[in-house]
């Protein structure tokens, strides 16, 4: 395993690997990055071997895991982290090893290269360009028209994704991201910018399997975002509430996108916005969606996502075939802070503990935690999943569980002007 999350499903894959009896060794380049104090983070706790190298290096750290495949046999590749896929790719071909991820994972993470070939395999995409510079920014801005979405190429959860409505917001978002130099791992950044009309609808993501060139729709979950002008997940709920002629359209072209961009194995999510012409592609992720969309899955049909996955980085064929669980739908709702500060106390706990339909919840701050400005994916305060064993209702069983807790912030100090009288 090179890297991981350290959330979400990096919190759940490690045991999920020793449950189907195989063993892990983890690699990284700094295990201090998942120190959970007091307890051990999952990677770690869980790992057979620590191996720690600079997995930034891709050339030095085949050398260095050839040399360990030699000693402890290796029989996959596999990551949980968005930003090593690329590697771990490159690790399974050159030590001659099965892995999760597609032929072309590149040019699928790369989100200029996948509008380019969905534009060659004749799939709608969003008025797009792609920039290098300030003035080439300005330029294809005035051409596409606000409002219009600034994306870095090669970034995840959303990082530095943001609507912005003018040339000034512009400006600050083009600013910042020429300024964001490596990635949160430390890797050098990819400079080129996408700029893209604003897809107005609702969004949902298709997960799929693909195994021998097989792909199996798995089911859509919908979204909810929060935060503009930032893009921040608020919730998700399996499956989505829509109608059929709705699901068709989306998995059509989720079929074709996947084929446009060569996907030949793993697992997929593909987000899609629904917009008034039709679904439009947002992104294609090689992986199991984020935020615990895994669990929703399995909640509801059964079909373990992480369990695919390491099959799959084996493999072998993964079992993605869906059983009776009882449970018709499945949400989670995020604790996304309403601003930023010193958290002075959490309400509610008691009657969120005994609210009907809960499946479970857990709070990631505490009394004292010192709170940032909700920008992204990574601001949440903690989540409640609620399940809906009779219809569509789990999303609302959710936020009703998440409304009982109320956050409340230290008063900020006011400033006083001094007088000389």
């Amino acid at each position: 395993m090179l890297e991981s999350w350290v959330g979400g499903t990096g919190q759940i894959l490690p045991a999920a690997i020793t449950a189907l009896g195989h063993s892990y060794s983890f690699v990284t380049r700094r295990r201090e990055h998942y120190a959970t104090p007091p307890a051990s983070h999952p990677v770690l706790a869980y790992a057979q071997h620590l191996l720690t190298t600079e997995t930034n290096d891709e050339a030095a750290l085949i050398d260095f895991l050839r040399e360990q495949h030699r000693l402890l046999h290796f029989d996959g590749v596999l990551t949980i982290c968005d930003y090593y896929i690329d590697t771990a790719r490159q690790v399974a071909a050159a030590l001659d090893l099965p892995c999760s991820f597609p032929s072309s994972v590149s040019s699928i993470r790369n989100k200029a290269l996948l509008r380019q070939a969905l534009d060659v395999a004749g799939l709608a995409n969003p008025a797009y360009q792609l920039v290098n510079s300030w003035s080439e920014a300005q330029a294809a801005a005035l051409t596409i028209g606000y409002p219009l979405v600034i994306k870095p190429t090669d970034l995840a959860s959303s990082a530095y994704v943001r609507l912005v409505r003018n040339e000034a917001e512009l400006h600050e978002s083009y600013a910042m991201l020429a300024g964001f130099e490596r990635n949160f791992r430390d890797q050098p950044r990819e400079r080129t910018v996408l700029l893209e009309a604003y897809m107005h609808g609702p969004e949902v993501s298709v997960e799929a399997c693909t195994f021998a060139g097989e792909t199996s729709i798995l089911g859509i979950t919908d979204k909810g975002l929060t935060g503009e002008p930032y893009f921040i997940e608020e919730s998700h709920m399996f499956p989505a509430a829509l109608s059929e002629d709705d699901q068709m359209a989306i998995i059509e072209l989720v079929r074709a996108a996947l084929n446009a961009v060569g996907f030949d194995h793993g697992i997929s999510h593909t987000e899609v916005k629904l917009t008034p012409a039709g679904p439009r592609i947002v992104e294609i992720n090689p992986r199991v969606g984020g935020n615990y969309i895994a669990e929703l899955v399995d909640r509801v049909s059964g079909i373990n996502l992480l369990n695919a996955t390491i099959e799959l980085a084996l493999g072998q064929r993964p079992n993605v075939q869906p059983r009776a669980t009882g449970i018709a739908s499945a949400a989670i709702q995020f604790l996304v802070p309403k601003q930023a500060g010193t958290l002075q106390a959490i309400h509610g706990q008691t009657a969120l503990a005994n609210a009907p339909h809960v499946a479970r919840w857990t709070l990631s701050a505490t009394t004292g935690s010192t709170i940032d400005q909700p920008i992204d994916n990574a601001c949440y305060l903690g989540h409640v999943v609620a399940v809906d064993a009779d219809g569509l209702q789990a999303r609302a069983f959710a936020s009703q569980a998440a409304a009982l807790l109320e956050f409340e912030f230290a008063e900020q100090p006011s400033l006083e002007v001094a007088s000389n009288g």
